[in-house]
């Protein structure tokens, strides 16, 4: 992702001053455009440093510790493909890798350093989803999780990156009937929403599709 550089900055402002000046419509319009082609726009990312790597995700849930779970794998796909997608020279580790590690080793009390190694991964990040709910009284969908996200360096064994979402809540100011959809197609959309946040940490995005995120429960 380009960094504005200070010729872009300068030409924001010309277009501005142009702007106040002929105060013809659409000129916002004009001018977000252009925001937006010089990347200007964009908020960065706290981490950049998978960048060029092969990387394997491990998605760890309270079940997910004793055997397989559906929504450790369905965080796992959502965010891999966003950031195979957003992330320049990312490379994924086949999924199957992981689990054939796990079921050799054991499912709980992993040791993310020997995983990470043993499946031939340059990095590894993990994500560790607790208290995960759905449910907001006994006929609303609304859904809750406390997330922990580590990204580690397998060569050097170093933590390169860290970060606790307190209580993921999604939707944010609503919820959705239990009458209007089932726990599965909500499953669904709650672990694509936190695969969107997550996957924010490690690539620039539009600060403007944070505020359409909670408009996505009307589509569903």
């Amino acid at each position: 992702m380009k960094t504005p550089t200070r010729t872009a900055f300068l030409s924001i402002g010309i277009l501005a001053g142009v702007c106040l000046l002929l105060t013809q419509t659409g000129c916002l319009g004009l001018m977000s455009n252009f925001m937006h082609a010089v990347g200007a726009d964009q908020i960065p990312p706290e981490c950049e440093d998978l960048k060029n790597s092969e990387l394997a995700i491990v998605v760890m849930t309270d079940q997910s510790q004793y055997s397989d779970d559906i929504a450790a794998r369905l965080l796992t796909r959502k965010l891999g493909g966003i950031l195979s997608q957003e992330v320049k020279g990312l490379e994924l580790v086949r999924e199957d890798a992981v689990q054939q590690w796990r079921d050799t080793h054991g499912w709980d009390n992993v040791d993310y350093m020997e995983l990470g190694k043993g499946i031939d991964a340059e990095k590894l990040l993990v994500i560790e989803l607790t208290n995960m709910r759905l449910r907001d009284g006994a006929t609303l969908y609304r859904g809750r999780a406390n997330v922990r996200i580590t990204l580690y360096d397998m060569k050097t064994e170093k933590t390169l990156f860290e970060k606790e979402i307190d209580e993921f809540t999604y939707p944010v100011n609503a919820g959705q009937y239990t009458s209007e959809t089932t726990e599965p197609k909500f499953r669904k959309l709650y672990l694509e929403m936190l695969a969107r946040r997550i996957s924010r940490c490690f690539h620039a995005y539009d600060f403007a599709d944070t505020v359409a995120l909670d408009g996505a429960i009307a589509s569903q």
